[in-house]
């Protein structure tokens, strides 16, 4: 039952024209702010013109291999109003798969895009820690035509192509972007708190909050910035048609809500809109001054200053905060001061003051602790915290190995050790190459976890000795997992020629000074040069691996000979396939011969390459 305006809500319709009602409320034009509007208004006169083009590649028909390619890498997901599934088209021959590229393609050039594709069915989904009652608590999971869905993605990764080649998208821009994690954001943070605690002087830094910010996202504003990124043609018309007029409606259990209409905003479970908003907020990151520093992933956005003098930093940090709230005021965004924070990373032990700073007309909270991307980061950076709020949260979580562990019955070792790395250790994981550089005391507390899942994974006894369960389950200690993954880490950054970090050196002041005061924690990069200096690893040389970025609309398959695919395996006699064999080899006596097998047992799969 919900609550509406204090009136209790009862039949399944009503609830979910309730809850369809708020969510059309979020991307209402009526949330901005009035000098916004007025912006709004005034910019939206402007007819841009998407039709004058000379000839541009990434406006060409879609190809066959674009549409298999697409097909491919789908899941299985729950189906849109159509009731069309991914497998339903995966199953389709390559006669169905042409007609439906030829309706693509159709869509494509006559620039005309299925109104029944703009219809939406949202599943509402309580938020953790919510009250039921209130509509507002809910989180819309969008289900959209999973035929339009394959449109998208072949749209996405010409608008992604052009965009990377053309590099639109600023280097500390993290979000769904090749060869970027959220894990490029969390080094930044870390490597620049440590080098400040080495050098004894002070960070500031603040985590801003956008609210609703897909749902609020400006419609014109996108096409604006697709128009000044000198896109014509095809390509920004399909988008432009594709954000017109989305309706949706709400399900619960077997009810729909009526139609509802999203006026702003970018689609909820859109494929495209996570690009789209990207390229909206990329330009935040060209207001900040050059004083202060700013990473960006898709909506999590934080800024940071360094120096000596507090008074110093308050004022470079509100000058980019007063930068940052007028390009949001030219571009729709509001940010929330009520979870917007900032933290003063310093380990002097003397009094100084806290920072104050000014979002709007409001004094931004200066807090303890912040969670960023899943990492919470305390002042001093001991990541205390951090670890004690992932052993609750994993202490839960091995109670499933309880339930499906027993002596005499139960799921097997295999099986187990499986849920293990899937539901415990891959939560261990994230991030230990950044709260991995913790204290000992505090990384031991959580030992007792990986501990306990492998005496329930392996049946072994309480007595058993913690050495005998890496050898029996294949596990290394978490100690030596944390080494191993910041060395991947480390040779991917190597390896990445347009990673922010890939030129980064420590300097030798920076070197000199953690000699001397070898009590303070060292930054990612010392630590990866000290873990390969122990392993005799050091003067490595890393290939770099240059990032191209193929066309989509050609095709990069391989081209091969069969000589053997008109023959059967279980009746022909292995003397014909020696001697097509003997014949191969004779014509392409010239090429290196390459020999590859493969083999699967019960438990692996394994292949092996000869040449």
């Amino acid at each position: 039952m919900l609550y509406n305006n204090g009136i209790p809500v009862t039949s399944l319709q009503d609830i979910a024209n309730c809850i369809a009602s708020e969510l059309s409320r979020t991307s209402n034009s009526s949330n901005y702010s009035v000098p916004f509007l007025n912006i709004k208004i005034s910019a939206e006169k402007k007819n841009l013109n998407f039709h004058s083009s000379p000839y541009a590649p990434y406006n060409t028909d879609f190809t066959f291999s674009e549409l298999k390619r697409c097909l491919s890498e789908t899941h299985k997901t729950s189906p849109g109003p159509d009731n069309i599934i991914y497998l339903m088209l995966q199953h389709l021959s390559d006669r169905s798969l042409q007609n439906l590229l030829f309706l693509y393609n159709r869509i494509w050039q006559e620039h005309s895009f299925p109104s029944c594709w703009q219809q939406v069915i949202i599943i509402p989904i309580l938020k953790p820690g919510k009250e039921p009652s209130d509509p507002r608590n809910y989180r819309p999971i969008a289900l959209t035509s999973c035929l339009c869905k394959i449109l998208e993605k072949m749209v996405n990764k010409r608008l992604l192509y052009y965009l990377e080649t053309n590099k639109i998208f600023s280097p500390f821009q993290s979000g769904f972007r090749q060869g970027s994690c959220t894990v490029d954001n969390l080094l930044a943070l870390e490597t620049e708190i440590r080098n400040v605690f080495i050098r004894r002087q002070h960070t500031v830094a603040i985590f801003f909050d956008i609210e609703k910010a897909y749902d609020r996202s400006w419609r014109f504003g996108i096409l604006r910035d697709l128009y000044e990124c000198n896109l014509r043609g095809n390509l920004p018309i399909f988008i432009q048609n594709f954000l017109k007029l989305r309706k949706f409606r709400v399900q619960i259990g077997n009810q729909l809500s009526d139609y509802f209409i999203q006026e702003e905003g970018v689609p909820q479970g859109s494929v495209l809109s996570v690009t789209l908003f990207a390229l909206k907020i990329n330009d935040i990151l060209k207001q900040l001054p050059p004083s202060v520093k700013g990473f960006l992933y898709v909506d999590d956005l934080y800024i940071s200053c360094t120096g000596d003098n507090i008074n110093f930093i308050e004022r470079q940090l509100q000058l980019a905060v007063n930068k940052i709230q007028q390009w949001s005021t030219f571009n729709g965004f509001t940010f929330s001061t009520a979870k917007t924070s900032c933290i003063h990373f310093c380990r002097k032990c003397r009094l100084h003051p806290e920072p104050e700073i000014l979002l709007g007309s409001q004094l931004i909270t200066v807090v303890n602790e912040v969670k960023f991307l899943g990492i919470t980061f305390d002042k001093k950076l001991t990541f205390r915290p951090h670890v004690i709020k992932l052993r609750k949260k994993l202490d839960k979580a091995l109670n499933i190995l309880k339930v499906l562990s027993n002596t005499s019955w139960g799921a097997s070792r295999t099986s187990l050790l499986r849920v293990y790395r899937a539901a415990i250790l891959s939560k261990m994981d994230y991030g230990c190459v950044i709260y991995g550089s913790a204290r000992q005391s505090v990384l031991k507390i959580l030992d007792p976890i990986h501990h306990s899942a492998l005496r329930l994974c392996s049946g072994a006894f309480r007595t058993s000795p913690v050495e005998s369960l890496y050898v029996e389950c294949c596990e290394p200690p978490l100690d030596h997992r944390r080494k191993m993954l910041t060395l991947h880490l480390y040779h991917k950054i190597l390896s990445l020629p347009e990673h922010p970090f890939f030129k980064y050196k420590q300097s030798q002041f920076i070197l000199r000074l953690q000699k001397a005061r070898p009590c303070v924690i060292p930054s990612f990069f010392t630590r990866a040069s000290e873990f390969l200096n122990n392993l005799d690893l050091e003067n490595l040389q890393v290939v770099p691996l240059l990032k191209y970025h193929l066309t989509p609309w050609n095709s990069h398959g391989l081209k091969f000979l069969n000589p053997f695919k008109t023959f059967d395996k279980a009746n022909t006699a292995p003397i014909v396939y020696q001697q097509l064999f003997a014949n191969h080899r004779d014509l392409y006596h010239n090429f290196i011969p390459v020999f590859t097998d493969g083999s699967r047992s019960s438990s692996s799969t394994s292949f092996a390459c000869f040449y």
